[in-house]
């Protein structure tokens, strides 16, 4: 995948275009500089990245990419940008390609001035349709906190409902405290 060219995909929404990036821009998000928004052609603007964020961007999703080129799609970042604005507004993206119940996981978050605007549920619609076109495909999943009642109104907004899954634990993955009650959130194919 590094050095390669992969074709642009571009999903569109009213408000929004949700870009895949390839290996080389996906390096390029972890860097809180202008890089990533000059390559795409897009108005530098402050963008906030946590550095546990960053951090998994770097042990997972660029690893990810590498070793499985041929569905990058599902584990890279899609980043999120507004159109009136041409800025990044958010990111959301899979976690890899579908496990063995054809169930792949969403995770998503929005820049600080974008919220409360609906960006995310119309991003999350946008990135769940897109997936249901593939065949292997049968549920999009999602977890959160208990806590995190924003994220749980817009996976609801989409059609979510809660469900008791249990996911196998991959070799090094980061996992919250015992302390924080996660909730898994499911919209299956129709």
């Amino acid at each position: 995948m590094s050095g390669e060219k992969c074709e642009l995909i571009v999903l569109e929404t009213n408000r929004l275009k949700l870009i895949p990036l390839d290996y080389e821009r996906a390096e390029m998000f972890t860097h809180l500089d202008s890089r990533l928004e000059d390559s795409l052609k897009l108005e530098r603007a402050e963008r906030n990245l946590t550095l546990h964020f960053r951090n998994a961007v770097k042990k997972y999703t660029l690893p990810w990419i590498k070793a499985d080129p041929k569905n990058y799609l599902f584990a890279t970042i899609w980043v999120i940008i507004e159109k009136i604005s041409n800025t990044i507004a958010g990111d959301i993206g899979f976690k890899r390609k579908a496990d063995e119940n054809g169930y792949v996981e969403i995770g998503y978050s929005m820049q600080p001035r974008f919220r409360i605007q609906g960006y995310m549920t119309e991003a999350i619609a946008a990135m769940v349709k897109w997936a249901f076109t593939y065949s292997e495909v049968k549920a999009v999943i999602a977890e959160t906190s208990s806590e995190n009642i924003a994220s749980i109104k817009v996976l609801k907004k989409n059609g979510f409902s809660e469900f008791n899954y249990t996911k196998s634990a991959e070799r090094g993955e980061y996992h919250l405290t015992d302390k924080t009650n996660m909730l898994w959130h499911i919209k299956e194919k129709d």
